[in-house]
């Protein structure tokens, strides 16, 4: 078994006999766990498991009489420091790469121009800090150094997941991972300065990363998808990942998921938005509908209630450590900050919707 369990985006699955504090207890362990040493906070535990945020950012899910040696080691948790984070990469990926660190991230990568992509993504969590404080969302100090892996072409990327054991779809050209809190990638452009081919997928993960570590989404309870979904295809736009001085409302849509949205307005289902925030099974059931309607009503919402959107965030941010997100709590949540009249909000969404060029 793996120290890291696989955990899905937005929903962390634990077993029912880990107990889960109302909040992540003040202080750290060192464990030395299947021959490797562990330190970080625990986040969930029982006699038989344990969940730890390790200092690397990382999850680590593990069975109790695994850890060997353990013993509490600070009164509060302290992520890893940028050094400490490029010695522990260059590490695991040896001769042939390299290391560079940016203000927030640390991203390893083959020797070459791949370096470029430290300041690639620092720029893009600028930005995503600058759009979401416009709107007066409070944003959280990342605990640790964010980390990103480049690989050279799509066999090593995909090589790599598959050691890890994450099958990744045909066509993936970039994912977050939430278990290790990495973003994995691999450069289409081959290093060059032309990223354009995969930029919205990474743009699309480099979103997912920034929420998760400064406090808008919670990596521990459950998480409304289309909440998830529809903040990270926000940032697809160049005019919300790459802003201007000044910009446009135009610049800041999101064209497929628009022209999407359009295309399925004589099927869509009544009472599609109380569907949308209830339950994630809309993206089981059609996909490419659920994130079509997920990055509208998001766009309207924060285009036109920025201030309540920002609140709601941060309620769902709130929920109890580990836990599930019922359907009664996600409607109730979603009409204390935009009303219980779905309805109308629906008329509202569709009326912004034809207004857009």
């Amino acid at each position: 078994m793996t120290i890291s369990a696989r955990i899905a985006a937005t929903v962390l699955i634990v077993a029912p006999a880990v107990c889960a504090a109302a909040e992540p207890p003040a202080f750290m362990m060192r464990a030395v766990v299947a021959g490797r040493l562990v330190e970080g906070q625990p986040i969930a535990w029982s006699t038989e498991r344990v969940m730890l945020l390790g200092r690397d950012g990382a999850l680590y899910d593990f069975a109790a009489d695994q850890a060997q040696q353990a013993k509490r080691i600070a009164g509060a948790f302290q992520g890893y420091s940028s050094s400490q984070m490029q010695a522990l990469l260059r590490e695991e990926f040896g001769a042939g790469w390299e290391v560079t660190p940016s203000a927030h991230f640390v991203v390893a990568h083959p020797r070459g121009p791949w370096s470029a992509w430290a300041e690639r993504l620092e720029s893009l969590y600028r930005n995503f800090v600058r759009y979401m404080s416009v709107r007066q969302t409070q944003l959280a100090v990342p605990a640790t150094p964010l980390a990103a892996v480049v690989f050279r072409n799509e066999q090593e990327y995909y090589r790599h997941a598959a050691a890890g054991g994450t099958n990744l779809a045909p066509g993936t050209l970039g994912h977050y991972d939430p278990a290790t809190n990495r973003i994995y990638l691999f450069d289409v452009g081959g290093g060059g300065a032309d990223w354009s081919l995969n930029a919205s997928t990474i743009i699309h993960e480099a979103a997912h990363q920034s929420a998760y570590n400064t406090g808008v989404h919670s990596r521990f309870a459950e998480q409304s998808r289309w909440v998830v979904e529809g903040l990270a295809m926000l940032f697809e736009a160049p005019g919300v990942w790459n802003p201007g001085p000044v910009t446009e409302r135009a610049t800041r849509i999101n064209g497929d998921r628009l022209r999407h949205f359009r295309r399925t307005a004589n099927s869509r289902r009544e009472g599609w938005i109380a569907g949308l925030v209830a339950s994630d099974e809309r993206f089981a059931a059609d996909p490419l509908t659920a994130y079509a309607e997920a990055w509208t009503l998001t766009f309207y919402l924060s285009e036109t209630r920025p201030q309540q959107y920002g609140a709601y965030l941060a309620q769902a941010a709130r929920r109890p450590l580990l836990g599930k997100y019922p359907a009664t709590d996600r409607a109730r949540d979603f009409a204390k900050h935009f009303g219980a009249d779905l309805p109308l909000l629906a008329a509202q969404v569709q009326q912004f919707v034809d207004e857009l060029p």
